[in-house]
């Protein structure tokens, strides 16, 4: 072989490796793209998905489906030719790592707090449920935290829900505070405790805060919560992690709570986060859920208004219906049910 074919031969060589190695770079790039979708109604191996005691219960007919989403694990990283594929397949996203996963975030620590939102999604879409169906639900201020070396510490406990302050009944963690706000440090507080369904009462000496010394505190992380008389169980797949179940949650609970059929043996899908008041909040990666449910044959799909831009332009069997709060999306599944009154429901 003459000197320029080992020449030709050599960058041919060269520039192959170069390109081998490039493709396995890592890119900060995530992408979403249809996960399974979870039917609410059904069951999970041997237990059903939803499990509620301490109520009457009515059976349901149909599935209620929980679209999920397959993400970039935090802890995995993503080629260039892997985002290019990702980028030009017309059901999936690619975006930037930080929108999804902040930048100096361990992912152990992602994970607790994706583990976190969807424990708070189920709380408050019982809560939302529970009141949508007329049961009784009394709000509470939570503990969340007890310092170690604060005044509460061996008296209060996480989970302790506080129903007075000095005999004043409170609701709100801030009605908490404002309490404190009229006390001095070395103060005497007196508080009345919920803990496993028995009344307590303790008394706590008010310590000076740190950033004030003239502010009481008593050591104690509060958040607003709620107690009432069911006991909600959803035994959802490990790994379904996030906030954007919060709607179906709500909606599964509703309808295994009232007597009437709301899903009525229809393929039903929902998406949407919810707040313990029943307001429905905007989510990402719609056009992957909806293709999701369509997938799962799902025949309407509810979904926060606010997402409805995501999905301008996209060719879907599903119809897809718009909701702002939990009492929309039953409204809209009762219309829906008479063709003479499903022109009235809102739609993308």
């Amino acid at each position: 072989m003459t000197k320029r074919g080992w020449t030709a031969v050599v960058s041919t060589a060269l520039f192959v490796m170069l390109i081998i190695a490039i493709s396995l770079i890592p890119v900060p790039f995530v992408r979403w793209s249809s996960g399974p979708a979870i039917d609410l109604l059904g069951s999970n191996g041997d237990n059903s998905v939803l499990q509620i005691s301490g109520a009457n219960s009515y059976p349901a007919t149909g599935e209620l489906l929980l679209p999920t989403v397959s993400v970039t694990k935090a802890d995995s990283e993503m080629t260039l030719p892997q985002a290019f594929l990702a980028y030009v397949m017309p059901d999936e996203t690619v975006l930037p790592r930080e929108k999804v996963y902040p930048a100096g975030l361990p992912a152990d620590q992602q994970q607790g707090n994706e583990n976190k939102l969807m424990t708070d999604s189920q709380r408050d879409a019982a809560v939302a449920a529970l009141m949508a169906a007329g049961i009784p639900v009394q709000p509470l201020p939570q503990v969340t935290q007890v310092s170690s070396s604060g005044p509460s510490y061996g008296k209060v406990e996480v989970g302790d829900l506080i129903s007075t302050v000095n005999g004043s009944v409170v609701e709100r963690r801030s009605e908490v505070r404002a309490i404190l706000n009229q006390e001095q440090p070395g103060s005497v507080i007196r508080l009345g405790l919920l803990r496993a369904n028995q009344q307590l009462e303790v008394f706590v000496v008010a310590v000076a805060s740190q950033d004030d010394p003239s502010v009481a505190q008593i050591g104690v992380e509060l958040e607003n919560s709620y107690q009432h008389s069911v006991d909600v169980q959803l035994n959802i797949t490990p790994g379904v992690v996030g906030s954007s179940g919060g709607l179906p949650f709500a909606l599964a609970i509703y309808d295994d709570l009232t007597s009437g059929a709301l899903i009525d043996g229809r393929v039903v899908a929902a998406t949407g986060t919810i707040t313990a008041t029943g307001d429905v909040g905007s989510i990402g990666a719609l056009r992957q859920k909806l293709r999701g449910a369509e997938h799962a044959g799902a025949q309407i799909m509810l979904v926060p208004e606010g997402n409805c831009v995501d999905i301008e332009g996209v060719d879907t069997s599903v119809t897809v219906v718009k909701v702002t709060k939990l009492t929309d999306a039953i409204t809209s599944l009762e219309l829906l049910k008479n063709p003479s009154t499903a022109d009235q429901v809102p739609r993308c």
